[in-house]
């Protein structure tokens, strides 16, 4: 089963354009900004190349004041996707990837701000290319 290591660094203010971050709201109103590294293209996607079921692992950052909540799923593969629901203080989450049909999904990554008391949403897409059985 391979296997894939995402990074997730978040900050507590609005991205400056053209530093690889992406600014999205907190369930305060505050701006946040995000940005993913690892996966299989250095910025938190996974691409499942018909290799079969893919685990991958996400860790947020280094600054204890983030935990994850949870993970959700959308797109056209959301039901191969799967996690479980992550400790209270987790730092990081296994989703696995059935990789049972083609095509795009979203795993969205809601995580804690524990000082501000909030939350906030981050998201990059998992593509899948199933394994083609042999003839």
């Amino acid at each position: 089963m391979p296997s894939l290591n995402v990074g997730l660094d978040v900050r507590n203010f609005a991205a400056s354009g053209g530093d690889g971050y992406t600014t999205t709201p907190a369930s305060n109103g505050a701006l946040y900004s995000y940005k993913y590294s690892g996966g299989t293209d250095g910025n938190g996607n996974a691409n499942d190349a018909g290799e079969g079921v893919l685990t991958i692992t996400v860790t947020v950052g280094t600054d204890p004041r983030y935990t994850i909540n949870g993970v959700t799923f959308s797109g056209d593969i959301e039901n191969q996707l799967s996690a479980p629901t992550p400790a209270a203080g987790a730092t990081s989450v296994v989703i696995t990837d059935s990789d049972a049909a083609s095509g795009s999904g979203y795993y969205a990554v809601t995580v804690n701000d524990t000082s501000a008391v909030c939350t906030l949403v981050c998201d990059p897409r998992i593509t899948n290319t199933p394994t083609v059985p042999p003839t």
